[in-house]
């Protein structure tokens, strides 16, 4: 499943984006969860809610919080660098304004079917690179692991350790900036101290679950309605 969020005031604009974006899917056997918002507003406000979007098709012309505005709180305030964002204008002139927001592109109204379908795709083969490798720092050295091998981290005061399938790593960081990274990988907390991949859960309980390589992990008392609605989430997906 590719998760999308068009964000404009002319719902005529959304519905069009939203149509192409479906039909698309379909074209390649892809379901395609769209969520429409007409406010810059609506949309921080179920952002901050905990919605999570692979793409967001946003215009910048608003009558309040203008779309510059909305990618600054969504990159400094919420510290989303994974959502990637995608401009929709009559305007050309908001280049320089951008460019700290890193958007994936800027695309000029009227809306052309095959340049909204090239940057979907482009938005599609850099998701699925993000859940190959992940990058960490020990020392002046940085590493990578691939995501697959990675079973799950535990924050210990100011160090994380990493469990792998071959072996297990302290390093300098938080699980905040981890999850930030990897909470498109099906990365998610069962616990304050514990970030897990749930490619790698053989069981589930009430008040915890159990690893591919038999390590028991516990969830907290508030994790866990959150931790089985994911479960049951993600395995609708599959």
């Amino acid at each position: 499943m590719y998760r999308v969020a068009i964000c404009d005031d002319e719902m005529t604009i959304c519905a069009q984006v939203e149509r192409m974006i479906m039909d698309y899917g379909k074209s390649i056997s892809e379901e395609m969860e769209i969520d429409v918002y007409c406010s810059g507003e609506e949309l921080c406000k179920f952002l901050r809610s905990g919605a999570e979007y692979d793409i967001l098709f946003l215009d910048i012309e608003f009558k309040q919080l203008n779309g510059v505005e909305i990618g600054e709180k969504i990159r400094n305030e919420l510290g989303n660098e994974t959502m990637q964002i995608v401009y929709i204008s009559g305007n050309q002139s908001y280049a320089i304004e951008l460019f700290n927001i890193r958007p994936l592109n800027f695309l000029i109204k009227p809306l052309e079917s095959d340049k909204v379908i090239n940057v979907l795709k482009k938005g599609m083969e850099l998701s699925a690179k993000k859940c190959k490798y992940f990058t960490y720092k020990q020392g002046h050295v940085t590493k990578k692991k691939l995501i697959e091998d990675i079973l799950y981290f535990e924050s210990i005061n100011r160090q994380v350790k990493m469990t792998a399938s071959a072996e297990a790593v302290v390093f300098y960081g938080s699980l905040s900036a981890i999850f930030s990274q990897l909470q498109a990988c099906r990365f998610f907390y069962i616990h304050k101290s514990y970030l897990i991949n749930y490619n790698h859960v053989i069981e589930f309980s009430y008040d915890h679950l159990v690893m591919s390589d038999k390590t028991v992990l516990p969830i907290s008392q508030s994790k866990r309605k959150e931790v089985r609605d994911l479960q049951i989430k993600i395995e609708k997906e599959r």
